[in-house]
């Protein structure tokens, strides 16, 4: 556990700035996919590790299946916010692997 809220605070503020950034971005290019995967778990009206979560979960679901809508600088700072977003939820990070088009993701099994 993060041991001051202060920290805490701080590392959800850097989300929600990221986010902002990402809006901004995504708005003035029109990209509809990402803005929708934004839209759906921001803004966080709070910090709560169901929140915190959810983010996550969105935006890695974002940079799995939609890797190919994204720049680079945009897939870096998405990777950059799971790593805060880990830091606040205390899971390890976890891994993901860009796919071809048309190529069928693995199934674990």
């Amino acid at each position: 556990m993060i041991a001051y809220l202060s920290e805490r605070e701080n590392i959800v503020e850097q989300v929600n700035s990221i986010c902002l950034r990402l809006f901004d971005a995504w708005c003035e290019l029109r990209s509809v996919t990402p803005l929708a995967y934004l839209m759906h778990c921001w803004p966080m009206i709070d910090s709560t590790p169901q929140a915190v979560r959810r983010i996550g979960e969105t935006m890695r679901d974002l940079r799995r299946y939609h890797a190919d809508q994204l720049d680079d600088n945009d897939f870096q700072v998405l990777c950059e916010m799971a790593d805060l977003l880990d830091e606040l939820s205390e899971q390890p990070a976890r891994t993901v692997r860009l796919i071809d088009i048309g190529e069928m993701p693995e199934t674990r099994g």
